[in-house]
């Protein structure tokens, strides 16, 4: 029956749709919209996770807490989400457009459980970056579009040891594939005798990551503690091929196609940031959970090759990338785990944050700040979840803020928690 179950969760992990999708104009840069590997805990907390002291949920974020697990749990998370976005773009003319797109999107799905006394494992399937826009324009000969797809998957495995009482360490190797395409076309109206050209990038990743975790608990007195938590990811070169094509079609005289393709390769062109991350994180008597997180990640050291740059020097590779950095910070609070009331049991979330994106826009800075709430509802007795959050995000670049984006995103986890390797005395 065990062994069944085991199938069973191996099968739906990877049996997920492995669609993603953004939809902010800013995904057309780098390798677009970063995801922090917030679960539905984390996403009500404002994406704090490095130093969360929770035995009873899965945790990504910081590799170690794994080895935190009660040894006879098997924990099961699965979640998606429902993105809206409102774009305004002030034009030079004074004019201001103004775009609303909804997506809805699978998020995760991860599992955890003890392996032996003092080790767990974790393994699952999450988004690590998210592309998708569109734009068109009228040229005086035309039309010109913009449109970009796709994005990164990860599939991870982890490991986790007790070190001494609370420290703990932990590994997450990550496979890294996905394509993100990016195409241009300019379509001229009849009255010219203009040719119409659709260019278009394709960046196919097959990729690995390593996640380096430590985590360690110290007890203030019976009720108080403070947990500290830092993870650490290297730099590294993107694998994987990059494809170039372009089409041209005579609008005049005999209709003729022509193909002019280049493939090359990404490891000398495309480089992934380090990642150092620290949390700070304060429980009260299995009540009140609070947490900070620091993320940096110099992407201005990593290389990066324009989409459409052509006859490049090294030179053109360094500086297309910002620092990026987050500031993270949340809190859980409930009243009773083991509560005969349902109200009591019912775990409350809140959080806000603000990133400095990596992204950098002929010059301009992006940055985001947004706040998020969320709910833990139990299911039935059971220490199982639901969970449910909401976010508020605000996007802007400086000093040239001509493109203002907004957007709330709902979230839905459910998070299975059950005895699987408790062995019953009397059957």
């Amino acid at each position: 029956m065990l062994k069944n179950r085991y199938i069973t969760i191996v099968l739906l992990l990877f049996a997920v749709p492995f669609a993603i999708k953004a939809q902010s104009p800013y995904t057309m840069f780098g390798l677009g919209s970063l995801d922090d590997c917030t679960l539905g805990i984390n996403s009500g907390m404002g994406g704090v996770g490095y130093a969360i002291n929770n035995k009873m949920q899965i945790n990504p974020k910081n590799p170690a807490s794994y080895a935190a697990m009660d040894s006879l749990t098997f924990l099961f998370d699965v979640g998606m989400s429902v993105e809206s976005d409102w774009v305004k773009e002030h034009l030079p003319q004074g004019q201001t457009l103004r775009e609303t797109k909804t997506t809805a999107n699978f998020d995760y799905a991860v599992a955890q459980f003890p392996v032996g006394k003092y080790f767990a494992a974790s393994l699952g399937v999450m988004p690590f970056s998210k592309v998708n826009y569109e734009y068109n324009k009228n040229i005086p000969f035309g039309e010109y579009s913009n449109y970009g797809e796709g994005g990164i998957h990860q599939v991870y495995l982890g490991f986790a040891s007790k070190l001494y009482k609370d420290l703990y360490l932990g590994v997450n190797a990550s496979f890294l594939f996905g394509n993100i395409t990016h195409s241009s076309t300019i379509l001229p109206t009849s009255d010219y005798n203009v040719v119409a050209m659709i260019a278009q990038s394709k960046m196919h990743i097959t990729d690995y990551k390593i996640d380096i975790g430590l985590r360690y608990t110290q007890s203030i007195n019976e009720k108080n503690s403070i947990t500290i938590g830092a993870v650490y990811s290297p730099q590294k070169k993107i694998l994987g091929k990059k494809y170039d094509d372009l089409y041209q079609l005579e609008t005049s005289g005999e209709t003729s196609l022509s193909v002019d393709s280049d493939t090359t390769s990404l490891k000398n062109n495309y480089e992934m940031a380090a990642t150092y991350g620290v949390g700070l994180g304060y429980n009260w008597d299995d009540k009140l959970i609070v947490g900070v997180d620091f993320t940096y990640q110099p992407w201005s050291k990593a290389k990066y090759l324009p989409t459409w740059k052509q006859n490049y020097t090294d030179a053109d590779l360094k500086g297309n990338y910002n620092d990026r950095y987050r500031i993270s910070v949340g809190a859980e609070y409930k009243n009773a785990t083991y509560s005969t009331k349902y109200f009591d049991r019912m775990r409350f979330r809140a959080g806000a944050y603000y990133e400095k994106s990596y992204i950098k826009v002929q010059g301009n800075n992006l940055s985001e700040a947004g706040a998020t709430i969320g709910l833990g509802l139990p299911i039935m007795k059971d220490k199982s979840l639901i969970n449910l959050s909401a976010q508020y995000f605000h996007r802007k670049l400086s000093p040239d803020a001509k493109v203002v984006e907004n957007g709330v995103s709902f979230s839905i986890g459910i998070s299975f928690n059950e005895f699987w390797f408790f062995k019953r005395k009397i059957e």
